[in-house]
């Protein structure tokens, strides 16, 4: 069945990790007909969490996407992990919507993550609908989490909906303006009978009704004017004002049930069909002309008149099936066994069918209209990020960025010979998640770098599963440095070596002398007279900076020093560059022989920290703990921000003391600020493990 443009819904459910999100989407796509059984997350049958790391741990780790049908709409569900180490795959998930359901667990109210999520839809512009879960579960108490969600976020949230019961006792939902009970039958088949609000519940219905007819009045002035006069408006200016309340972000109503036992869901689909906007009634898409350096802006309408134009804003690879391009489509129509112009990479590309996606599976559609979002097959170039277009009309679109990498593991192959096979399978990852990053450190150690530990190790599990290659983790070497506080002056480096015939000879004489911290190095070529030939001095150069890199203390690069070349000698035979080379060398390790005062550098990185405010003595002393100098502390919001001077060595596993001591609340970044030296106890033990590296290599 083909949709027009204005029957199409795309709802990107959001919250904090295990608020209830995916069991809801199951129940969406059940109640819509698109699987014939309630998935469930515990019994490991949901549709939504489909790959093997989230059916083992019960989490959402990847987005998913599934289509179901309500009330002759088309209703595309996102469904969008709720751990931090996976935000980028959120991020672009709301991107691609136009609704966003946010998941509030009845049990725990507002939680980090829903401030989080509720911030990124507020930046996306989207209309929002607050659907409190897991109404059945124990100490679930709906009163306290809207309370929390209006003191949160606002007087824009009002109640739709009140709980028949609670807890075990949960049986349905009173719609406050329809004034009518939905009273769910036992089971999970969401069967339900529409009665009168029950006499209990008549004060409070009628006093959430007020609130709620109050605030769709307050988005609109003429409204609000003749609710003021009369207390009251009609049913169809109720409906209207509603829908205008909603769409522009005025007023977000809070509904409310459970997704494990399929209450008030059906609700829920009548209040996406009949009330959100679809992508024809959002503002136009804002992009630029691709290769236009002052950027300007350009823009699509939803409309089928309008040029093709498409961003992929999610890969899909599979090692049997090849890659899935997941496109959401801003103008123009879509056909299959056509193609479009990449305007990222200005290359064409052609496809077969398109799919509609389901899960884990995919049916093929003969056309998509603006506004929907649809897959497409094994494109050549396409990856994350990147738009479609008519090549006659270009324009390009922007994805949100990744957060900076806030942890690091080395990999390397658990069988010898996989290297290769290494940087193939991560090539691949990064294509389905681009936010990680893949990078060599200075010993060539490959480093893959993310959000995280739980990040980091779920990628190492799917290189395992899908390309079959096993590595392992580990914490990636510092890269210290080594320095000098002394000077050394007219040092002598020679180099001689006759072996019968031609013969080697180069002597040269520097001064050493030390450099302010951040200087690097600096060669001064102090030679008058001819006592080396021109020819010869970056030669003696090159032959200092490659013993720079060789260390004078634990084999760490040598930085913030200068050299001068003073003097010389060579012979007008047996001189040549790399007899000028090797003196270079041997004299900078004489001159370091010579110094007495050493040191040993540590790069120190900038630690910002935003925390909720009964966190901050626990963060501040583990900071403390970590050698860390805090440099201020400011609000953001609800958050505490720390901010703080911290050694790379202390953090390299932070992201998992964080999440531990914050219950997953808090977020940092973290970014290199400058070398410091390292106090001479813990100098000692680094020197010790280097010289134990040495004697490994060795052997």
């Amino acid at each position: 069945m083909s949709f027009d443009s204005a029957d199409l819904r795309n709802v990107v459910l959001l919250g904090h990790a295990q608020c209830g999100k995916t069991s809801l989407g199951d129940a969406l796509l059940f109640s819509g007909g698109a699987t014939n059984r309630l998935g469930k997350v515990m019994d490991g049958t949901s549709l939504l969490d489909f790959e093997p790391e989230e059916v083992e741990r019960q989490r959402t780790y990847v987005s998913a996407i599934a289509v179901a049908e309500w009330k002759k709409k088309k209703i595309t569900l996102l469904d969008t992990p709720g751990d931090s180490n996976f935000l980028y795959d959120t991020r672009t998930c709301a991107y691609a919507a136009d609704t966003a359901c946010v998941v509030l667990s009845a049990v725990d109210g507002v939680e980090f993550g829903t401030e989080r999520v509720w911030e990124l839809c507020k930046e996306l512009g989207l209309a929002r609908v607050l659907f409190v879960s897991k109404m059945d579960k124990e100490r679930a108490d709906f009163d306290a989490a809207l309370a929390s969600a209006v003191e949160s976020f606002g007087a824009e949230v009002a109640a739709l909906q009140i709980p028949i019961g609670k807890e075990v006792g949960f049986q349905g939902v009173v719609d406050v303006l329809r004034m009518k009970a939905y009273v769910y039958k036992k089971g999970d088949a969401g069967e339900f009978t529409v009665e009168d609000v029950p006499a209990a519940l008549a004060g409070a219905a009628g006093a959430a009704r007020e609130k709620l007819v109050e605030a769709i009045a307050s988005a609109d002035d003429k409204l609000l004017e003749k609710y003021l006069e009369t207390m009251e408006l009609s049913e169809d200016e109720i409906g209207v004002g509603l829908r205008a309340a909603v769409a522009k972000g005025a007023l977000v109503p809070v509904l409310c049930g459970s997704g494990t036992g399929n209450v008030g869901v059906k609700q829920l689909m009548d209040l996406l069909a009949e009330v959100y906007p679809s992508p024809a009634q959002r503002p136009p898409a804002k992009g630029h002309k691709p290769g236009d350096a002052a950027g300007a802006e350009e823009t699509r309408r939803c409309s089928a008149d309008e040029p093709f134009s498409a961003i992929c804003f999610k890969t899909i690879v599979d090692p049997f099936s090849g890659k899935l391009s997941v496109l959401r489509i801003r103008s123009g129509k879509l056909t299959s066994d056509s193609g479009a112009y990449n305007a990222t990479k200005k290359t064409r590309e052609r496809w077969g069918p398109l799919l509609v996606i389901k899960g884990k599976k995919q049916e093929p559609v003969k056309e998509a209209a603006p506004g929907d979002i649809v897959a497409v097959a094994k494109l050549k170039d396409t990856l994350t990020g990147d738009t479609l277009c008519d090549e006659k009309a270009p324009i390009e679109f922007a994805l949100p960025a990744p957060d900076p990498a806030r942890m690091s593991f080395a990999v390397k192959p658990k069988s010898k010979g996989d290297e290769d096979k290494v940087s193939s399978a991560l090539t691949r990852l990064r294509e389905e998640d681009p936010s990680l990053l893949v990078t060599r450190d200075e010993s060539k150690d490959l480093i893959l770098n993310g959000a995280g530990d739980t990040h980091l190790r779920i990628a190492a599990e799917r290189m395992k599963r899908k390309y079959g290659v096993e590595v392992d983790l580990t914490t990636p070497r510092i890269p210290y440095r080594e320095t000098i506080k002394g000077r050394a002056t007219d040092v002598e480096g020679k180099h001689k070596k006759q072996s019968g015939g031609r013969g080697q000879f180069g002597v040269v004489y520097i001064d050493v002398e030390p450099l302010p911290r951040g200087t690097g190095f600096e060669f001064a070529d102090k030679i008058f007279g001819g006592s080396i030939p021109r020819q010869f001095i970056p030669a003696v150069e090159k032959g200092i900076q490659q013993r720079m890199t060789m260390g004078a203390i634990a084999g760490y690069p040598i930085v913030d020093v200068r050299v001068s070349l003073k003097d010389g000698k060579y012979h007008d035979v047996d001189s040549d560059a790399f007899s000028f080379e090797r003196a270079g060398s041997k004299a900078l390790k004489a001159a370091f022989d010579k110094i007495t005062g050493k040191a040993l550098l540590e790069p120190v990185m900038t630690l910002e920290v935003a925390v909720p405010d009964e966190c901050m003595g626990e963060v501040l002393g583990d900071i403390n703990s970590r050698r860390g100098r805090v440099l201020g502390m400011d609000s953001r919001g609800k958050a505490q921000v720390i901010k703080a001077a911290v050694p790379m060595s202390e953090v390299q596993d932070y992201s998992a003391k964080l999440k531990s001591m914050t219950q997953d609340r808090g977020t940092f970044i973290l970014a290199y600020s400058h070398y410091d030296e390292v106090p001479p106890h813990i100098a000692e033990k680094v020197i010790a493990a280097a010289g134990k590296l040495v004697e490994e290599d060795e052997e």
